[in-house]
């Protein structure tokens, strides 16, 4: 702990290597002990050189003129991460350092980038240099082969297998299952509306994104708001508790300790509950022989080498092109070599509930809060609900309500403010040197994107920090430079499952508004306090009043 009061890491090598030869010293007379002072002095020196291995990157930014900030070998970023949130660091560092700086993170040099035109030599042009994420074991397979986590090749299999349930034909044939969710989640908003109640959004709407997640990739129907008691509803709330975001620290920044350690994120019972369920579920559906359209369905198939093609060749409306920036593979049409494991198809169900359920509930949470402080904003938006409710009535197909270009502003808006990661990371798989700039970067370490510091950048967007649905209807859309809005990444390794996403929040949204007013009270907070130490950009508090609105429509 010795950087939290500002102790140099010299210091604390100094007196820790005193303190090693003061013991060899000691031990060195004792005749129990078989270690004498040659031995002591061996010892020191093999510590020496280990310190001067693993700080051998200490000059490597300087070396390269590139801004970056102070080497630190212990606890320099991992102390920061826990005093402030992600994105508030990264925006503070893209302030200072400029688009292209320097960090160290455990002492190996980290190169965060955010000039469009490198951005897409990053993610695209590079990609068979830069295939993966950060790298990280943790010693579970439900975690381990996560289409998230897994590198490159096997990733390339799985990815295959997976990105076919998210194609616009197959969210078509859930829309009834989205539908349901809906329903349900707006009977409870529209009691809080008639009570005229403060509700916090995030778990509120947390709910509706658990019932979802059940039904798609669970084969188990919900209603989080009610049954509280149910067990899936109660596993899945233990998966974001509190011990969720230090443990990723540890985890990201710290992986040697981790893996001396083999840290869990989470307790047996949890796990365990979800492989059962899992393995319950896609036993019943085989013995019954009854066939769904759902993600669990894909995931059965996949066992089975079942492939039905690639899904990211359907991307063409105009609305998702914003989105999904060049996300195509090259050899899309080229068949998996082989069928998933039970463990890797069992992971990506896994998977859906860790990153999709905490996602969709932001998106939506922090739209009606926006709302809500912005009144004017809100009315625009409900007029052109109350337009399509008149031709389409009170339930539109949700193709309909995804073509609601005021919708589509305030959902981008919102996605640039608050994107669901604050930063994108790829991991160099040799020696790499980008462009033509002569920055080199080791191999095994990270390449970052700061998302949220590129998105509240005045230049790419101007005032940021004021909310601006406008930015991304007509001409305005066509004039954001490519590669400078990222919410769902770039490249073939990009949010796979971001239509579903955008689809179930866009739907959220609409009917929210179309049975309800949001008004800021004095629970609501201004500005929103984030989560410390956690890559995912998320509040504990997103309270605003909901209120009836008028008769008409709604």
């Amino acid at each position: 702990m010795a950087a939290l009061f500002g102790i140099p890491d010299w210091v604390v090598l100094l007196c820790t290597l005193a303190v090693l030869f003061y013991l060899c010293f000691r031990y060195s007379r004792t005749p129990k002990i078989s270690v004498n002072f040659h031995n002591g002095d061996l010892f020191v020196v093999a510590l020496e050189n280990k310190f001067r291995w693993v700080s051998r990157y200490k000059n490597h930014w300087k070396k390269q003129n590139v801004p970056h900030e102070s080497y630190a070998l212990l606890f320099g970023p991992m102390l920061r991460i826990t005093q402030k949130p992600f994105h508030e660091l990264d925006l503070e560092r893209y302030k200072k350092y400029g688009r292209v700086y320097g960090m160290f993170e455990s002492g190996k040099p980290s190169l965060f980038v955010a000039e469009p035109e490198l951005l897409k030599q990053i993610l695209l042009k590079d990609f068979l240099v830069l295939p993966n994420r950060r790298t990280v074991n943790f010693f579970e397979p439900l975690f381990d082969y996560m289409l998230s986590v897994i590198p490159y090749p096997r990733w390339k299999t799985i990815r295959k297998y997976y990105s076919p349930v998210f194609t616009s034909g197959k969210i078509r044939k859930m829309e009834h299952q989205i539908e349901a969710c809906t329903k349900s989640t707006m009977s409870h908003l529209q009691k809080a509306a008639e009570e005229e109640r403060d509700v916090e959004l995030g778990h509120f709407f947390g709910n509706f994104s658990l019932d979802l997640i059940a039904r798609y990739a669970f084969g188990t129907c919900l209603d989080s708001h009610s049954d509280k008691t149910n067990d899936f509803v109660t596993y899945a709330k233990k998966v974001f508790g509190t011990d969720f975001s230090v443990s990723l620290i540890v985890y990201f920044l710290l992986p040697g300790v981790a893996k001396f350690f083999r840290m869990k994120l989470y307790n047996p019972a949890t796990l365990g509950y979800f492989r059962s369920l899992c393995q319950r579920v896609i036993k019943g559906r085989l013995d019954s022989k009854i066939r769904q359209d759902d993600f669990l369905q894909q995931m059965i198939d996949s066992q089975q080498g079942k492939w039905v093609g690639d899904s990211l060749k359907e991307t063409t409306d105009a609305e998702e092109k914003i989105f999904d920036v060049d996300s195509k593979l090259v050899d899309s049409e080229e068949v998996p070599s082989n069928a998933l494991s039970e463990d890797e198809a069992m992971a990506q169900c896994f998977m859906f509930l860790v990153a999709g359920q905490q996602t969709t509930s932001s998106v939506v949470a922090f739209t009606l809060y926006m709302l809500a402080l912005n009144p004017e904003v809100q009315e625009k938006l409900r007029e052109e609900v109350d337009l399509c409710v008149a031709k389409h009535g009170e339930h539109p197909a949700m193709e309909v309500v995804a073509k609601l270009e005021y919708l589509h502003g305030v959902i981008s808006e919102i996605l640039r403010m608050f994107p669901p990661a604050s930063r994108l990371e790829r991991e160099t798989t040799k020696d790499y040197a980008l462009g033509d700039t002569g920055i080199r970067v080791p191999k095994g370490c990270i390449v970052a994107v700061p998302l949220y510091a590129m998105h509240h950048d005045p230049e790419y967007f101007p005032d940021p920090h004021e909310f601006r649905p406008e930015r991304f209807i007509g001409e305005n859309a066509t004039n954001i430079r490519p590669y400078t809005y990222l919410p769902f990444g770039a490249g073939p390794r990009n949010c796979v499952g971001m239509r579903l996403g955008l689809q179930a929040s866009k739907m959220a949204v609409f009917h929210s508004v179309r049975i309800a007013r949001f008004v800021r009270t004095d629970k609501t907070k201004v500005p929103l306090d984030f989560f410390k130490g956690y890559g995912v950009i998320s509040s504990s508090d997103i309270t605003v009043g909901v209120r009836k609105r008028a008769a008409t429509n709604k």
